[in-house]
C-alpha cells in the first residue's frame, strides 16, 4: 500500500478553518490502495497560535524538509499576512519551490498567495486571493493583470491552486480532484433535504443491517 503525503506551513495567525475539510477528508478518506499522512512544518518545534488562539506544534522544521516527499503543500490563510511575508526564514524555505521541475500540487488559500508572491513562486501565475485591493496595490511583488476575480484558480501549468478565504469547501474539493479523488460538487455541503428527519435517517450503524443496505 502506497503512502502519499501532505504538507501544511505553520505560522502566527494561521486559519485552520480554511484547510481543515482538507486535511480532514485526506487523512480520513483513505483510498483501498493508500495512506495520506500530514506533516506540519514552520521554522521552530514551538506553539503557534492560530487566528482562533489554538496552539499548533509543527511536527517538522524548515531544514527536514523535501518537497519532493509530498504530493501537496497546503497554504492556510493568516489573519496578519504583513507580518508572515517579512519572515526570511520562510521565505528561503519557500524558494525551492520556485524553480522545481516536478514540484507538489500548491493550494494556497485566502491571503496565503502573497507569500507565495513575495517568495517569486507567483510570477507569470494566474491567482486569486482574498487580500485588499490596497495590498495588492502596495507591493511590486504582485502581477496584478494575472489575477482572476474567481473564488477558485488553478493554473495548470504552474500546478498552483488559489482560492478566496470564503471558498473554502471548493478549495477543498478541488485540490482533493486534482490529487486524483474522486469526490462530487456536494461534497461537504451539509444536510442533503430540509429537515424534518425520520429517526431512522439519523440512527447511524458501523455494521448496517441487512434491511438497511437495500
Amino acid at each position: 500500500m502506497a503512502t502519499k503525503k501532505a504538507l501544511v506551513l505553520l505560522y502566527t495567525g494561521m486559519s485552520l478553518s480554511e484547510i481543515n475539510l482538507l486535511t480532514n477528508y485526506l487523512t480520513i478518506h483513505q483510498p483501498d490502495d493508500q495512506i495520506w499522512t500530514i506533516d506540519t512544518v514552520a521554522a521552530e518545534k514551538i506553539p503557534y497560535a492560530t487566528e482562533d488562539q489554538f496552539l499548533v506544534t509543527p511536527t517538522k522544521i524548515f531544514s527536514e524538509i523535501d518537497f519532493s516527499d509530498y504530493e501537496i503543500i497546503i497554504f492556510p490563510g493568516i489573519i496578519n499576512p504583513y507580518l508572515v511575508a517579512e519572515d526570511k526564514q520562510l521565505l528561503q524555505f519557500l524558494q525551492p519551490l520556485k524553480t522545481m521541475s516536478n514540484r507538489p500540487l500548491i493550494s494556497a488559500i485566502s491571503s496565503s498567495p502573497m507569500l507565495l508572491a513575495k517568495a517569486g513562486i507567483l510570477e507569470d501565475v494566474t491567482f486569486t486571493s482574498g487580500l485588499f485591493e490596497e495590498t495588492l496595490d502596495e507591493f511590486s511583488f504582485f502581477q496584478k493583470e494575472n489575477i482572476l476575480r474567481q473564488p477558485l484558480v488553478y493554473d495548470a501549468q504552474a500546478h498552483i491552486l488559489t482560492a478566496i478565504g470564503f471558498a473554502f469547501r471548493e478549495f477543498a474539493i478541488e485540490s482533493a480532484k486534482l490529487l486524483g479523488f474522486e469526490l462530487p460538487e456536494t461534497k461537504f455541503t451539509g444536510p442533503r433535504k430540509a429537515p424534518p428527519y425520520t429517526a431512522d435517517e439519523l440512527t447511524f450503524y458501523r455494521n448496517p443491517p441487512q434491511d438497511h443496505l437495500s
